[in-house]
């Protein structure tokens, strides 16, 4: 080949820069209580009922009653104030909760208790004999038999797949001062 066979070129045109992506609009953020995804536009977690807002804590449940929120499927259990709930996958000892608990293993068939007060505490105790997989408030083992005082944000587990948040406990009153 010699040089009479090359084709000259005027100009020469650098290749288009790379497309840039386009940015898509944020889908949400994570929850600072449950790290799930709270969609852009609403005000609390559609999973443990956490205010986005600044300035809002407590979750107020209609009728004064405590929610315990279930991770995921937005399942719940409203337990009145002045009532007590059983927490297992036996029908017959926890009615209420065994629906919602029937094909959760690692959940005891009579698990806990829990207790909302006519003034407002809750309480929460794993069943005296013990449950296979205990229970924890906030990472703390729970002593069978023992109840510990709830709090509004409260994180419950039942053994080491199921938990709940606890919502709508009114915060406690001060002391006054002398």
């Amino acid at each position: 080949m010699d040089d009479d066979d090359w084709i000259s070129v005027d100009q020469f045109a650098p290749p288009p820069p790379p497309a840039t992506p386009t940015a898509r609009p944020p889908v949400g953020t994570k929850c600072v209580r449950c790290d799930a995804i709270v969609p852009v536009g609403m005000a609390k977690c559609p999973t443990c009922l956490t205010s986005v807002l600044p300035g809002q804590r407590t979750v107020r449940i209609a009728g004064g009653a405590v929610r315990l929120v279930f991770r995921g499927g937005g399942r719940h259990l409203d337990v009145p104030r002045g009532s007590e709930i059983r927490l297992g996958r036996s029908s017959s000892w926890a009615p209420e909760a065994s629906e919602l608990l029937a094909d959760e293993d690692t959940v005891s068939a009579q698990h806990a208790t829990l207790v909302h007060a006519s003034d407002g505490a809750a309480w929460l105790t794993e069943v005296p004999q013990g449950a296979s997989n205990g229970t924890r408030v906030n990472d703390r083992v729970l002593v069978p038999g023992s109840r510990i005082r709830l709090r509004d944000g409260d994180r419950v587990e039942l053994g080491p797949e199921v938990e709940f948040v606890v919502r709508g406990i009114a915060e406690e009153p001060r002391e006054a001062a002398s």
